[in-house]
């Protein structure tokens, strides 16, 4: 409810110990408090220079994205050269329905032999 907190920057090990605060409070006919309070520095913060991590992790990264755009234009090209051979596969018919082995074009149709006399 009333409670008033205090931040305490730039702290070292040698700041701890007993610490008191008065105060007054001029609704109360500036009537004193106090509070003791002891302080323990438990950590010192210190700064850290994250760039080299910030590099590696770019690299790492760009490692990673380089690979993958190799492996889709791959399968990309693999999928062209797939469809263009299929398409050179295909067997060649008029639109009329007629075989072009007759014109001299290599087609489908297999020579026929004659039957075999018994």
């Amino acid at each position: 409810m009333n409670n008033i907190s205090i931040l305490l920057r730039n702290l070292e090990f040698s700041d701890t110990g007993r610490y008191t605060c008065h105060v007054q409070n001029p609704k109360e006919n500036n009537f004193q408090h106090q509070a003791t309070i002891f302080l323990q520095v438990v950590d010192k913060l210190e700064e850290v220079d994250n760039t080299v991590t910030l590099i590696i992790l770019g690299v790492v990264g760009g490692v990673i994205g380089l690979l993958i755009l190799i492996l889709l234009v791959k399968k990309f090209i693999a999928f062209i050269i797939k469809k263009t051979q299929e398409k050179k596969k295909e067997c060649l018919v008029s639109s009329s329905g007629n075989d072009n082995t007759e014109n001299g074009l290599p087609g489908s149709k297999a020579e026929e032999k004659p039957p075999t006399k018994v």
